[in-house]
């Protein structure tokens, strides 16, 4: 068995996802990569949320450097290229997402990003297969399924869970905000992750740090326990309905 298929196996007794949850780790030198067995690189050029996709789809383990990735939002927001002037000026929302210059500057400087030059590479594999251990676990899923890593997360914390996005540039919620706040993060796909990456009209993501997923797991086992699962477990009554649909047949009979 892998290092990871146990944990594979609990996330999934507790969520019963469709697709494979997702290990990911940042290194700081590329040439960390040839270590890692089962490493697939990509053909082409791709973007970064793609190999998050072939991962939980397809189940392989995909490395990807600043060279391989086609995306400009990731290779800022993870470090892989520094922020420059015309970024910062908010041009890659302006007239897409903001209307003013103004406005798209305002959500550029809310885009979390990893220090320029920190990692040099990351790899992502289906977690039931990696040999590495995980910076983080991506999970993409329902919002019911999102909602019991929550309740999870939150059975010994007590709380909320609070999230933030402008809904473009997912890698940047999900990776780099994970690494920096070393949180959970709850995230939307964005356009790129839809478009090139598969995500479906009813995902969300959960990003969820090694170190923490046993603590969710542990928290998803006791809410199970208190009678908060999934799949949501529906009450099955009487149907109303057809009490009176029969009600006025038998009187129609009669009459």
């Amino acid at each position: 068995m892998c290092n990871y298929e146990k944990l594979d196996n609990q996330l999934n007794k507790y969520l019963r996802l469709a697709t494979f949850p997702v290990g990911v780790k940042l290194l700081e030198n590329s040439k960390d990569l040839e270590q890692i067995k089962f490493l697939k690189k990509p053909e082409h050029k791709i973007a970064l949320c793609q190999i998050f996709s072939y991962a939980r789809y397809y189940g392989w383990t995909m490395g990807c450097v600043k060279g391989d990735n086609l995306c400009p939002l990731a290779e800022i927001s993870i470090g892989f290229e520094e922020s420059y002037r015309l970024f910062e000026e908010g041009a890659f929302f302006i007239g897409r997402y903001n209307e003013t210059k103004e406005a798209a500057k305002k959500t550029t400087a809310t885009m979390p990003k990893i220090p320029y030059g920190q990692y040099s590479a990351i790899v992502s594999g289906a977690l039931r297969r990696i040999d590495f251990e995980p910076d983080l676990i991506l999970i993409w899923g329902n919002s019911a399924q999102i909602m019991r890593i929550i309740q999870g997360y939150l059975w010994k914390r007590g709380g909320r869970v609070s999230m933030s996005t402008f809904c473009d540039g997912v890698c940047a919620d999900i990776i780099s905000n994970a690494i920096l706040t070393k949180d959970l993060q709850i995230a939307f796909p964005c356009l790129g992750d839809r478009r090139f990456g598969m995500a479906t009209d009813t995902d969300l993501i959960a990003s969820i740090p090694f170190e923490i997923v046993n603590e969710i797991i542990d928290g998803m086992e006791k809410t199970h326990k208190a009678g908060t699962r999934y799949p949501i477990p529906y009450k099955i009554s009487t149907p109303d309905f057809f009490i009176k649909l029969k009600k006025q047949l038998d009187k129609a009979k009669r009459d």
